[in-house]
C-alpha cells in the first residue's frame, strides 16, 4: 500500500465528518463560537488518527465481527444524533413562546453544541477508520503510526473547509438550518444501515 492510497483512503474516511461538520455548522449555528467550530477538525481527525492505530493491533483476527456490525452501529448512532437534534428543535420551539428576551434565546441555543455531542459524532465517523486499520495489519509497507498521521491530516483539512461551507449554508438556509443537520443525519445514518444490510 502506497503513500498515495492511504491519502485517497483518507479522503474517503473524511467524507462523514465533512457531512457532519456542515450539518453541525447548520444545525449549531447559533451556539458556535470559534473554539467550539475548530474542535470538530481536531476530533475527528484525532479519532481518524487513532482508530486505525487500534485497529491495526487489533489485527485481522478480529475483522470479521466487527465488519459485521461497524455499519449498524454508526447508523445507530446518527439515528440517535439526529433524533436528539429534532428534540432540541422541538424543545427549542417550544420555548420561544416562553421565552421573553434575546438573551435568553441565545443562551438555549448556546448549550446545544456539546462536547459529548461531538465525541459521539468523532467515534461514528472512525469506526471505518478502525477497519481500515485491520487491513493495515497485513497490507501495510511502512508504519502505522505514518499511515494514521496521513489519514488524520486529510481529515483535518476537509473538514476546515467543511466549516467555512457550512456556515455559508447556515446563512442561506435561515430558520431552517436545524432541520437540514437532521437530515444529513438522516441520510447518512440511511447510507450506513443500508451499507451494513447490503
Amino acid at each position: 500500500m502506497t503513500v498515495w492510497e492511504i491519502i485517497l483512503i483518507g479522503v474517503a474516511l473524511a467524507m462523514d465528518a465533512f457531512a457532519l461538520t456542515i450539518a453541525n455548522c447548520a444545525t449549531y449555528k447559533n451556539s458556535l463560537n470559534r473554539k467550539k467550530e475548530w474542535s470538530m477538525p481536531a476530533a475527528f481527525a484525532l479519532f481518524q488518527f487513532l482508530m486505525p492505530v487500534i485497529g491495526y493491533y487489533l489485527g485481522s483476527a478480529l475483522s470479521g465481527s466487527l465488519k459485521s456490525v461497524s455499519k449498524f452501529v454508526t447508523a445507530a448512532i446518527f439515528f440517535a444524533l439526529a433524533l436528539k437534534i429534532v428534540i432540541d428543535n422541538l424543545k427549542e420551539a417550544k420555548s420561544d413562546k416562553t421565552c421573553c428576551t434575546e438573551t435568553e434565546k441565545a443562551t438555549d441555543k448556546t448549550a446545544a453544541f456539546t462536547f459529548w455531542v461531538l465525541i459521539a459524532q468523532a467515534v461514528a465517523t472512525s469506526i471505518d477508520a478502525l477497519l481500515i486499520g485491520v487491513t493495515f495489519a497485513v497490507s501495510l509497507d511502512f508504519s502505522v503510526f505514518l499511515a494514521a498521521l496521513i489519514i488524520g491530516a486529510v481529515t483535518f483539512a476537509i473538514v476546515a473547509v467543511a466549516l467555512y461551507i457550512g456556515k455559508s449554508l447556515g446563512k442561506i438556509l435561515g430558520r431552517y438550518a436545524q432541520w437540514a443537520g437532521a437530515v444529513i443525519l438522516l441520510v447518512l445514518a440511511v447510507k450506513n444501515l443500508a451499507e451494513g444490510i447490503a
